[in-house]
């Protein structure tokens, strides 16, 4: 199994012919979640090979228009096509009150149960089944928080032969056994998990930081994350200018995914003044050699590990 990365918009500021603003679908299990939503981010589903039917979750970074502006347009359009399960939309504090707005104006009237969650601590956010999305601090300009997308650990590979000379039946045994519950034998003996699994195997760790300047809880937020997402508005040797305008260069995302021991990194949040992204990325490796940047429709995907 696997969790699919698809960047729906990768500009910074205004949306662009070659390049949209921020956007990003996480796919997993199934389960669609969207990270920003910005200008024409909709018209970008219908574009992309994502269903926006699937949407279990929208979470917001912040409150400037290149991360929300498409956020009432994409709650249109699900009405319109009949969605009746909840949403789980999540935002820094002001969201409540910026829905109602909409809402009170006529702009916003979902046909569906919207459940706001606003984010006022560190912590997880969301829970899931086997999973749960947490959240960090960035620092921006305004109140600005990143998440990231975390695994609960898998059981060890079962052992075939280990549970045949514990003259275990095959079975549902096998099953129950696999999801960490302890059985008992028709002859009494009480068989552990770990009589017959390996070691726990690591979940995944997707991490999403923009915009923000360089600082500790985004180091903290991308701690040994399979892939982070991170925002480079700038090419490395822009620092001054980038951190006087709350944002990072693509060699301070590259220093981030270093120092947090990040195994992949992908660049986003682009200035449309740069339309060379070699020169973005190339800035980034020479610090930290696995990095890419996304273009609009890329699509990353993350492999869980098996060992």
């Amino acid at each position: 199994m696997s969790i699919q990365l698809v960047f729906l918009g990768t500009g910074s500021g205004k949306p662009m012919p070659q390049r949209n603003v921020s956007s990003m679908g996480l796919f997993r299990d199934g389960e669609l979640f969207l990270f920003d939503c910005g200008e024409a981010t909709q018209i970008q589903l219908t574009r992309s090979n994502l269903r926006p039917g699937a949407i279990e979750g929208i979470f917001l970074t912040h409150f400037h228009g290149d991360h929300v502006n498409g956020l009432p347009g994409l709650i249109g359009s699900l009405t319109l096509n009949r969605r009746s399960r909840p949403l789980t939309i999540t935002g820094p504090r002001g969201l409540r009150k910026w829905f109602k707005c909409l809402h009170d104006l006529h702009i916003l009237r979902p046909g569906f149960p919207v459940k706001l969650e606003e984010v006022r601590e560190p912590g997880p956010v969301f829970e899931g089944e086997d999973y749960h999305i947490e959240t960090q601090p960035l620092e921006h300009r305004v109140d600005t928080w990143g998440y990231a997308l975390v695994e609960d650990e898998r059981p060890g590979r079962f052992d075939v032969g280990r549970a045949l000379e514990l003259n275990i039946p095959s079975g549902p045994l096998y099953g129950r056994l696999q999801r960490g519950e302890s059985v008992t034998l028709d002859d009494g003996r009480q068989i552990e998990p770990e009589d017959v699994l390996g070691a726990s195997r690591p979940g995944l760790k997707i991490a999403y930081c923009t915009d923000t300047v360089p600082c500790p809880s985004a180091t903290l937020l991308a701690r040994d994350a399979d892939l982070l997402v991170h925002e480079a508005t700038y090419p490395a040797g822009d620092e001054k200018l980038a951190h006087q305008r709350g944002h990072s260069t693509a060699g301070d995302a590259a220093r981030c995914a270093k120092e947090a021991g990040a195994r992949r990194l992908v660049l986003t949040h682009i200035s449309q003044k740069h339309m060379n992204l070699d020169e973005i990325v190339s800035g980034a490796r020479e610090i930290f050699a696995e990095t890419e940047v996304a273009r609009d429709f890329a699509t990353f995907t993350v492999e869980r590990r098996d060992r």
